[in-house]
């Protein structure tokens, strides 16, 4: 599965710590499925003057199963 986020800067490795705390669902790294989507927020950052960045990750379909499992078994 592709999962992308929009920031001002590109991140390779995805981390809560640099995250700000008054977030809609409080600190998180927030991703999306949807590419589009993550262009419009990456438009945001462009209108006030600031770079832009999507990054793009991929998320092993089988492992989210696998761990999913594991929650709901435990």
């Amino acid at each position: 599965m592709k999962l992308y986020h929009a920031s001002t800067v590109a991140v390779e490795h995805p981390d809560v710590e640099h995250s700000r705390p008054n977030l809609d669902f409080g600190r998180g790294f927030y991703l999306t499925t949807l590419h589009d989507q993550a262009v419009r927020y990456a438009a945001r950052f462009t209108r006030r003057g600031k770079p832009a960045f999507i990054s793009e990750y991929d998320l092993d379909d089988e492992l989210l199963l696998e761990m999913n499992e594991k929650k709901s078994n435990p």
